[in-house]
């Protein structure tokens, strides 16, 4: 049997291994790494060299071991998926379904084995017998099953005792928390990286209209200036070719009288013969096409040579070793005043239908002045309508920022208002416990005033005799025992509220002995504390001092001692609270913890949010956690911890500097 020393020394190992890996779970930057990390944990507390993982998938209903080492099998990849296997095939399966620990040895083990061969119909993949095979359902805050937990061993004398199951199925416990952390983080990150492709597509198709937006309004502005066409031309190749390809490209003017056009801007990288002004007939050819239909045309040389075939065209003018061509007729008013035209010689410049439309809309704009003009009008409304909603937008935002820091300002006074209602109440029992001795002083001297006066009667009437003497003298001595000692328990209540009402009000640094001041915190809660049989317990070398806010350590410890007495002690008649101090290098640790009835994950998660409480209707605000978390982290610059267990009580543990700057 190990002597107490190797007991603390085994538990203070197991607390430990839960903070570390609880505390990892920050610093970790993938679930395999954490899994390494709780693998090294897990190793320093029991026989766990074979550990393994079993991540289930409730919708596909399959297996994955994201985590698996093993003595003697080979490791399984954790990107491949297995279906969840019947129950009687599997431990692990059995685990699942069950949601219930499963303690193996190596002959039950032996008989899944045996099953499995059994079961020629179903491939699964058999693995050597362990002496000792221990499997712990991983359960979600929600209640669904997440996967399997397992560890095995292949020594015989190396089993699982009732120790080891209890810590493995705690350390689960984490591992399911971290499990389930990991999987909302990796759905979040899933739906951000749609979400950011989503945003990347119309990012790009926000500034293609952006590109688009300013070409047209480059044209409607060339439009309205009506600059010399030796100018303007060039000008539109330039806008156009911004938003397509546009490297060969001419623009004609057409006489429908004189059955001609003439090419007023012309471009092309291999029909270099051509030239601006050359006038030509309109012949049968693809422009001519174009100007019959008046309608846009988007042609490759294969449809070309069916409408060749079916008459629509004639005999084809010009270079013949384009890719893709593209012509949009320049109408007004249903005035036809001639065609722009674009092509590529390369195979891998090939327009496309919103090519043809945009080229269209071009054409459109550089025909008509008056459509030019509407198009700067709708332009203008539209950067008007954004200058509105940005300007909304950002009414809005300060609106926001407003509110939020309302909602600090609102909470800072909810929290002020606890600590004052905290205080209050020490003030109300003070007050009481205070009117018994005093009530006793007031009757203890209105005695003696009364004896004084019947000695004075007898002495003015000379009956008074010796033995009157001696008794009057004899109620003096009893009655002045008894003020003496109600006085002075009175001014023990009245020095130990002073202090702690000052330290509790105040934020005042003080250099205070700890176990001292633990003692006045007590004596000022005694009101509260003799109307019920709990036992409080404190451990703390009496030479322990700190330089500290001491109002924040009396609020911490009156908070602590009141949710026990209200919440971890409901329906517990003696209870007890053990408070332990101790001092290491430059930190002083208080340790809290009660044997109440303590909470369950849910309520665990949430114990220093504002405003939770389990006592919601019943005079719980749900403040006094938060505010010990608060005073915790900010008034002595330290950090809190806590762990409970439905059944188990709860415990904390607060370390902050011993010598606060």
């Amino acid at each position: 049997m190990p002597d107490k020393a190797q007991r603390i020394q085994r538990l203070e190992c197991i607390f430990n291994s839960f903070v570390e890996l609880d505390k990892f779970y920050a610093e970790a930057k993938s679930l395999e790494e954490y899994m390494e990390r709780a693998h090294d944990l897990l190793r320093e507390l029991m026989q766990a060299e074979s550990f393994y993982l079993a991540s289930y998938n409730r919708q596909e209903n399959t297996v994955q071991f994201l985590y698996n080492c093993d003595e003697k099998d080979d490791s399984i990849p954790p990107d491949r998926k297995f279906t969840l296997a019947p129950i009687e095939l599997s431990p692990t399966s059995w685990v699942i379904t069950n949601k219930q620990r499963l303690l193996l040895n190596k002959r039950e083990c032996s008989e899944y084995v045996h099953e499995q061969q059994k079961q020629a119909n179903y491939q699964l993949s058999t693995s050597t017998c362990a002496e000792h095979w221990l499997g712990v359902p991983l359960v979600a805050n929600t209640g669904f099953c997440l996967g399997a937990l397992v560890i095995q061993s292949y020594i015989p004398e190396r089993g699982y005792s009732e120790e080891d199951r209890s810590i493995f199925r705690l350390f689960a416990s984490v591992v399911a928390s971290a499990l389930d952390k990991f999987r909302i983080e990796s759905a979040i990150q899933a739906d951000l990286a749609d979400t950011h492709q989503a945003l990347s597509a119309e990012l790009v198709q926000r500034r293609h209209s952006e590109k688009l937006q300013r070409a047209l309004y480059e044209l409607a502005t060339l439009a309205t200036k009506a600059p010399e066409l030796l100018e303007f031309y060039p000008q539109v190749h330039e806008i156009v070719d911004s938003l397509i390809y546009a490297k060969n490209f001419y623009v004609a003017l057409v006489d429908e009288e004189q059955h001609e056009m003439k090419l007023v801007y012309f471009v092309d990288e291999i029909d270099s013969e051509v030239t601006n002004g050359t006038v030509l007939p309109i012949g049968q050819g693809l422009t001519s096409y174009v100007l019959a239909t008046k309608k846009p045309q988007l042609l490759i040389p294969s449809e070309v040579e069916k409408l060749r075939k079916e008459g629509k065209i004639g005999e084809v003018k010009g270079n013949q070793s384009y890719t893709c061509w593209l012509g949009v007729p320049m109408i007004s008013s249903n005035i036809l005043h001639g065609i722009m035209v674009v092509q590529s010689y390369d195979d891998k410049i090939i327009f496309t239908q919103n090519d043809l439309e945009l080229m269209h809309f071009i054409a459109n704009h550089i025909a008509g002045a008056i459509e030019a003009t509407n198009n700067v009008q709708q332009r203008k409304e539209a950067q008007l309508k954004l200058a509105r909603q940005h300007r909304v937008l950002e009414q809005q935002h300060k609106e926001m920022l407003a509110t939020i820091e309302k909602l600090k300002r609102t909470q800072q006074q909810l929290v002020q208002q606890e600590k004052m209602a905290s205080l209050g109440g020490l003030v109300a029992g003070i007050a009481h416990e205070i009117n018994t001795p005093l009530g006793i002083c007031v009757t203890g001297i209105s005695h003696l005033h009364e004896e004084t006066q019947f000695l004075e009667k007898s002495l003015s009437d000379s009956t008074l005799s010796e033995d009157d003497l001696v008794s009057y003298l004899n109620e003096v001595k009893e009655a002045s025992k008894i003020l003496d000692t109600n006085i002075q328990k009175a001014a023990d209540l009245v020095k130990s509220f002073k202090q702690v009402a000052v330290d509790q009000s105040s934020n005042t640094v003080r250099e205070i002995r700890i176990k001292q001041y633990i003692d006045e915190i007590l004596l000022s809660m005694r009101p509260t504390l003799k109307r019920v049989k709990h036992n409080i317990k404190v451990v703390c070398d009496d030479t322990y001092t700190t330089v500290t806010n001491a109002g924040a350590i009396s609020q911490i410890l009156s908070n602590l001692i009141m949710n026990s007495i209200k919440h971890g002690f409901e329906g517990i008649e003696q209870g007890n609270i053990a408070i332990f101090v101790e001092q290491k290098g430059d930190f002083t640790i208080i340790r809290y913890a009660d044997d109440g009835i303590g909470l369950d994950d849910a309520a665990m998660n949430m114990l220093f949010e504002p405003f939770y409480t389990t006592k919601r209707g019943s005079g719980g605000s749900g403040l006094g956690t938060h505010l010990v978390y608060n005073l915790a982290t900010s008034a002595l610059g330290g950090r809190i911890e806590a762990k409970s267990e439905l059944g188990k009580g709860l415990a904390y543990l607060i370390k902050f500097p011993t010598h606060l700057e």
